[in-house]
C-alpha cells in the first residue's frame, strides 16, 4: 500500500515536470506556489536553509520518499524540484553512521 502511494506520488511529480515550463533561466522543473503544496505537504518538511539565491527544503514522507526543493527569491514562491529519491534513513548515532559508511 505504501509502495503504491509512493509510485503515484512520484508519477504525479514527474508528469507535472513535463508540463510545467522551467521559469526564467532555471533548468529545474518548477511549480507555482499554489500547486507546490500538493507535492510538498508541510507535515513532510524535515529541514530548510537559505542561500543568497533562495530557500532550500528537504521533505521526507513516512514511507521514506524524499524530495529536495529550491524556491528562488525572484520567482514569487514557486517551488523547483531539485532531486527525488526513496529509502531515506535518519542517522541518530555513531553505530548508524558506521553502517552507512560501510556500504
Amino acid at each position: 500500500m505504501v509502495g503504491r502511494a509512493l509510485l503515484l506520488f512520484l508519477a504525479a511529480v514527474i508528469i507535472t515536470a513535463f508540463f510545467v515550463p522551467a521559469a526564467h533561466s532555471h533548468e529545474l522543473p518548477c511549480l507555482p506556489k499554489n500547486a507546490a503544496a500538493t507535492f510538498e505537504p508541510p507535515e513532510n518538511l524535515r529541514g530548510y536553509g537559505t542561500t543568497d539565491e533562495g530557500l532550500v527544503k528537504l521533505s521526507v514522507s513516512s514511507s521514506g520518499a524524499w524530495m529536495l526543493t529550491f524556491s528562488p527569491l525572484k520567482m514569487d514562491g514557486a517551488v523547483c524540484i531539485f532531486w527525488l529519491g526513496d529509502d531515506w534513513e535518519f542517522v541518530t548515532g555513531e553505530a548508524e553512521k558506521a553502517k552507512w559508511t560501510a556500504r
